[in-house]
């Protein structure tokens, strides 16, 4: 297993990411209860759970797209609870959503220089569309390709690899390896590495268990929108497990520790239950 990144600077303690005691609904369907964890400086944490477990609303929490009802979120020390999602993001933490995040009219050149010239000025561009394709030699060959035609891996590369140019102190990775084929959850998770090689810490939340435990530090499990589990990664798939024996539920053939996928709430975007169960 591999672990966090380089040591942080001791300027720079403070965890990456804080999550305390910190509840969530959507309109009148509960979806987050009491959560509490943190992701180290420079480390990575894997959030785990079922489909509709809540993962993805911690990351929209996290990341300001969804208001907490109660609790405090901090990025590197500041509170962020309640700030908006641009703001949040000036502090240093970066969203790849499941959705990619790709504008679909621009090509890939285009998306990296719209980017790179806001993070680090118009000088910097060319160095940097050099460095995104030494990285990501696929994005060299899409390179005037529209974002909207490219794969769902493609697309989520590309995002990725905005990343790795201009690293942010704590990246948010949702469901990022989702419906992919092997050979591109390979290239997204070389991606995450050198993400955090380069000192960004990382909060993947992942159905595929095995696959970010292999390089997570940490994990947090989810169940019903609670944290059932929270510490070393190499414990995460026991509690997964002891989560699925209390349902009566099995793990799911070729992804270990998953129970069976649920059917979202109205109104509850990641699979939150109505009247007090979790998501």
């Amino acid at each position: 297993m591999t672990g966090p990144g380089p040591a942080p600077d001791p300027a720079e303690a403070a965890p990456a990411l804080q999550v305390e005691h910190v509840s969530a609904a959507y309109g009148p369907y509960r979806a987050l209860f009491d959560v509490t964890f943190a992701v180290p400086a420079g480390g990575i944490a894997a959030l785990i759970g079922s489909n509709g477990a809540g993962k993805s609303t911690v990351a929209r929490v996290v990341t300001g797209l969804l208001a907490s009802t109660e609790g405090t979120v901090r990025v590197g020390g500041t509170d962020v609870t309640g700030m908006a999602t641009y703001r949040i993001a000036r502090l240093g933490c970066a969203h790849v959503p499941e959705g990619r995040g790709v504008f679909a009219d621009l090509t890939v050149e285009e998306n990296l220089k719209v980017l790179f010239r806001q993070k680090l000025g118009r000088k910097q561009v060319p160095d940097a569309l050099a460095r995104a394709y030494e990285s990501f030699p696929i994005l060299g060959s899409r390179r005037k390709q529209h974002g909207g035609t490219l794969s769902g891996g493609e697309q989520r590369i590309l995002s990725l690899a905005k990343v790795l140019v201009a690293p942010p102190r704590l990246l948010v990775a949702d469901e990022i390896s989702l419906g992919l084929a092997p050979v591109m959850m390979d290239a997204i998770y070389d991606g995450l590495r050198r993400i955090n090689a380069a000192g960004t810490a990382l909060l993947i939340v992942e159905q595929q268990v095995d696959r970010v435990l292999e390089i997570a530090s940490t994990a947090v499990v989810l169940e019903h929108g609670s944290v059932a589990y929270d510490g070393p990664a190499d414990g995460a798939l026991g509690a997964v497990e002891a989560v699925l024996a209390s349902r009566g539920e099995r793990a799911v053939a070729g992804v270990p520790g998953l129970g069976r996928a649920g059917s979202p709430a109205p109104g509850a975007p990641d699979g939150s239950a109505a009247g007090g169960s979790g998501s």
